[in-house]
Formats: structure tokens, C-alpha cells, sequence
């Protein structure tokens, strides 16, 4: 099962406390991405996340040391860039596990071993609405910009970035509402057994599971 693959690679990724030893996890995840093969868009999602992950943490540059580089907000430090990186590091590589295995084997495979864990029914019912949601909101953000470029044509950026920024509330809304539709839809056609998810065991995770914990032991 990858779950608890994924639960073990994480928690040893988050405890390192160097750059050296994270290199050792970035090994297993090219491993895992070689034996997964996802598809080649994974790159572009993997891409997007170092980015944002990025942003997040570039606070850390400027973190009290020695100066290496001055800027009109502040000096860059040694130990600032080593913070960067090695919080950079430890999110991606675990993010990056779960995104290459949900986009290889696909979200309902990871419901299902949650399943064959015990988790509590409502956790992995939740999910598995939360997922399908994530896609209707994106359908519904993708209708109302185009009808937005549809009554917008020939005014200037600023205006349209502006008009696109207060279409957000309005996307909430209207993805809340056809949510509730859907839900409705659903119990008139009687729907209230939890669904039921495949199953596929392989030795793989396993093998994977027990290289992270070596790395953790060495």
C-alpha cells in the first residue's frame, strides 16, 4: 500500500536536518517516479509547486548571519540560504510523493487504502467529495473567465485584472450552489452507501517504505 509509504517518506523527509541527507529522498522519488511512470505533465505540476513552495518560504534568505548579498530589503545570509533550501527541500519532496502517486495511481486508489486502514468513514467520504469538488470549482472558474473575455474585449489590463479579481467571491458562490445541487441530485436518486474503491496490492510501497526507513537509520 503507498499510503503508509507516503506517511513514512514524509515524516522522515521533515525530520532531516540537512541538505546531504534529504539528497538520499530526492534518490527515492526519482525511484518512485521511474517505477510509477506518471504521465509527462506531472513535470509542469511539479514545476508550479517548487515555484510556490518557493515563494513561500524566500522570507528565509534574510534569516540573521553571515551577509552574502545585499538587497533594497535586506541582506542575504549564509544561513539564510541554508534555511531556504533545506525547507524548500523538505516540502517538495513530500509534496511531490503525494502528487506523482495520486496523478500515477490515481486519488481513488489512496481512498481505498485508506479504507482498508480503518479510517473514520466520514474522513474518507469527505475526501472523496472534496476531490470531486476541486474539479467543478475549476470548471466553474473556467466558464466565468471565458465569459469574462467574451464582455471584456479591447479594455485595457488594469481594468481586466481588476474585473478578474472580483469575479473570485462570485466563483465561490456559484461552485457552492451547483455543489448543493449535485447533493441534492444525488439523494433523490437514494445515494447513501459509501462507495466503494479499487484495490490493488504490490509489493512495491513496501520495498520503497523500508529504503526511506534505512535512510532514516543510517
Amino acid at each position: 500500500m503507498y499510503l503508509p509509504f507516503l506517511l513514512i517518506y514524509a515524516l522522515a523527509v521533515v525530520t532531516r536536518k540537512s541538505l546531504s541527507e534529504l539528497a538520499y529522498f530526492g534518490i527515492i522519488l526519482i525511484g518512485l517516479i521511474i517505477l510509477l511512470r506518471p504521465k509527462k505533465s506531472i513535470f509542469k505540476h511539479l514545476g508550479f509547486l517548487l515555484g510556490f513552495e518557493g515563494l513561500l518560504f524566500i522570507l528565509a534568505l534574510f534569516n540573521p548571519g553571515e551577509p552574502l548579498v545585499s538587497t533594497p530589503i535586506g541582506a542575504i545570509t549564509k544561513e539564510g540560504l541554508h534555511s531556504f533550501f533545506l525547507l524548500l527541500g523538505k516540502a517538495f519532496l513530500s509534496s511531490s510523493a503525494v502528487v506523482v502517486t495520486s496523478n500515477s495511481l490515481g486519488f481513488s486508489r489512496l481512498l481505498a487504502e485508506m479504507e482498508e486502514l480503518r479510517f473514520p468513514r466520514i474522513l474518507i467520504l469527505t475526501l472523496a467529495f472534496t476531490y470531486r469538488y476541486l474539479d467543478l470549482f475549476k470548471e466553474e472558474a473556467l466558464r466565468m473567465k471565458r465569459a469574462l473575455d467574451s464582455r471584456a474585449f479591447g479594455i485595457g489590463k488594469k481594468e481586466y485584472y481588476r474585473k478578474l479579481g472580483m469575479l473570485i467571491s462570485e466563483i465561490f458562490v456559484r461552485a457552492y450552489i451547483r455543489n448543493d445541487k449535485i447533493y441534492k441530485a444525488m439523494l433523490s436518486r437514494c445515494f447513501g452507501e459509501f462507495p466503494k474503491f479499487e484495490r490493488n496490492k504490490s509489493l512495491v510501497p513496501l520495498i520503497l517504505s523500508v529504503i526511506a526507513l534505512a535512510g532514516v537509520l543510517i
